[in-house]
């Protein structure tokens, strides 16, 4: 029995059951039951890499106004067990996206068609 042994996650993890590129959209279906529909678009503005946001301020360095409006996941590779690393048309794919991110993007996504 070791230290560890006791500690549980405060509440469990919510995560992709699966994940694909569907067209023009990132589809997620979660294990709570949601399923988000992201924009691609939307996906690719929101890299959270190094070039596309500075690591120390936090500034968005990518002009969302210079990528392609049809801009494609061309691969999706999971990270470990939190997160996927998409490989875009325009060749970017250095962007990991947490779980955590992809909901968080989900949730404003579904803001946005509310009104």
């Amino acid at each position: 029995m070791g230290l560890l042994d006791d500690l549980q996650p405060a509440s469990p993890r919510i995560r992709p059951t699966s994940l694909s590129a569907e067209g023009t959209e990132l589809v997620i279906d979660w294990s709570d039951g949601r399923r988000d529909r992201l924009p691609m678009l939307l996906v690719r503005a929101r890299c959270p890499c190094a070039s596309c946001v500075d690591e120390w301020s936090g500034k968005r360095l990518l002009n969302v106004t210079t990528l392609q409006p049809d801009v494609a996941a061309r691969r999706l590779t999971e990270v470990g067990r939190y997160a996927v690393q998409v490989g875009w048309s325009d060749g970017h794919d250095t962007g990991i996206y947490s779980w955590e991110l992809l909901r968080a993007l989900g949730d404003e996504h579904a803001r946005r068609q509310k009104g």
